[in-house]
């Protein structure tokens, strides 16, 4: 609109410049437009008349050209080519926005090696993308402290995306009140079941510590492990265990005071999760062994599932994946779960939170109000989300918005369309606990699953493993480099 008005003010002074021109030469005073028209001759005025026409074709051309011409908005992402995202980000978010209106051209750079270091680099510079991704909240927080991400308080006023997003998934981007970030995926712990064999048997899932145990100990009797787990090739596994006790025994609420200071990891409440933890693991809880447990792998979870070799499996949600494919070619059927409250301070069953990238605005985009506009169009059609969610296999892009039913084409397994819905309503009343690898700091995350193998080995106590893990969390608080955790 801005270009339209400088074309027409330069059209008018193009008009007046001539006029004036031809006043100086021929009328040889001040100009007199009447008086120059009497004296002009019929080749002035057609010569007049001739530049007149050039200089509207002109303009004319500069004005359609000037509406055509697109705001660029570019936004960096990691790559993972093999994986399917770069292709169906492109596809499925750049092609289809760009083809949605003629104003804004999203460009999608996919950034290889760590995207974090990139991008920080280019941040600081005073440069880089217009829409930032994170690996979590704790860049997020450093960003904002160093005044690097644009507040989206307005926007989210604007497109009432307050109203979109889960309320945790929201407050995880709120600093000194404002909305700054929201996370792009995230992932939670869950069971899955052979439900034929459950049937079968007259089995049902449990609610508390005494129904828990007296079920494991009735599938083992059938010769069979009661759950199927294991840490060959990905030790930290542990803290997926010790993450599933502490938010099914101590409780979401505990775990959220020790995450802000208001309790201590050695409280007598996380003592007594892991001495149960550990209790259930060299009772063989899991595959049948603690042996058996550092011997399985990835491959052996589902080929156990779906042989009947195991009834359960403890694994988050990047599991649905091969649990569908896996069940897909036997007549038996999965269900998934919940985990079970063991604990009296449990509260009632919850999904932990994993987030995993976030997307927010850089403070130095010349076009924030475009960038914004992208960011809107992503999130406000939710059937998209779940469309490149599904071709990702559910393992990435998982936005936590508020989804039902409609949001589901019938192409979508019943089982991820069930967990979807329940999965927002369950955290939406706020029935949500935390995962170790969000919300711990590096090195108490790096000690959580390290030294649980040197307790089960009864080489030191849970008192003195939890001991130390506050003692990091102490040392994290000092240097400020604990990682933001949204108010429950």
């Amino acid at each position: 609109m801005a270009i339209c008005k400088i074309l027409i003010i330069l059209w008018y002074a193009f008009n007046l410049i001539i006029v004036f021109f031809y006043s100086i030469i021929k009328v040889k005073k001040k100009w007199d437009v009447l008086k120059l028209s009497k004296i002009l001759t019929e080749e002035e005025k057609l010569y007049l008349k001739y530049f007149k026409i050039i200089f509207t074709v002109i303009l004319f051309f500069s004005y359609t050209s000037s509406l055509s011409a697109k705001t660029k908005i570019t936004w960096w992402n990691y790559s993972d080519e093999g994986g399917g995202l770069d292709s169906n980000l492109r596809e499925l978010v750049q092609d289809k926005f760009n083809a949605s209106q003629n104003e804004i051209e999203l460009e999608i750079v996919f950034k290889d090696g760590n995207i974090n270091d990139n991008t920080r680099t280019a941040l600081l510079a005073g440069v880089g993308p217009d829409i930032i991704t994170s690996s979590g909240s704790s860049y997020v927080k450093a960003y904002h402290d160093a005044g690097l991400l644009l507040s989206l308080e307005k926007y989210s006023k604007e497109y009432g995306w307050k109203d979109i997003i889960l309320p945790w998934a929201y407050n995880t981007g709120v600093f000194d009140g404002e909305f700054y970030s929201f996370p792009s995926n995230y992932e939670t712990m869950l069971y899955f079941y052979n439900k034929t064999l459950f049937e079968e048997n007259g089995w049902k899932l449990p609610t508390n510590l005494k129904e828990y145990e007296a079920l494991v100990q009735e599938i083992r009797s059938k010769g069979m492990n009661a759950f199927v787990y294991g840490s060959s090739g990905w030790q930290p596994t542990h803290e997926h265990l010790v993450g599933n006790y502490f938010n099914t025994y101590a409780g979401p609420e505990n775990v959220y005071k020790a995450l802000t200071g208001e309790k201590k990891w050695t409280d007598p409440i996380f003592v007594e999760s892991i001495e149960l933890l550990k209790k259930h693991m060299l009772d063989g809880y899991w595959s049948g062994s603690l042996e058996n447990y550092y011997a399985i792998g990835w491959d052996d979870y589902f080929s156990q599932l779906t042989t009947r070799k195991a009834a359960m499996l403890p694994i988050g949600t990047w599991g649905f994946g091969d649990t569908i494919a896996g069940f897909s070619e036997i007549s038996d059927e999965f269900g998934w779960s919940k985990l079970p409250i063991l604990g009296n301070y449990g509260g009632n069953p919850n999904y932990q939170l994993s987030i995993g990238s976030t997307m927010s605005i850089n403070a130095a985009s010349k076009f924030p109000d475009e960038a914004a506009k992208v960011i809107n169009w992503m999130i406000s059609d939710k059937k998209r989300v779940v469309e490149l969610t599904k071709n990702l296999g559910f393992g990435n892009w998982l936005i936590p918005l508020k989804y039902d039913d409609k949001d589901f084409s019938e192409d979508i397994h019943p089982s991820m369309r069930d967990f979807f819905i329940d999965f927002s309503e369950t955290t939406g009343k706020g029935d949500y606990g935390y995962t170790t690898w969000t919300f711990y700091p590096a090195e108490a995350g790096s000690h959580v699953w390290k030294e649980m193998e040197v307790v089960w080995a009864g080489d030191i106590s849970v008192m003195e493993y939890l001991e130390e893990q506050q003692k990091l969390w102490d040392k994290a608080r000092s240097k400020n480099a604990l990682i933001p955790v949204g108010k429950r």
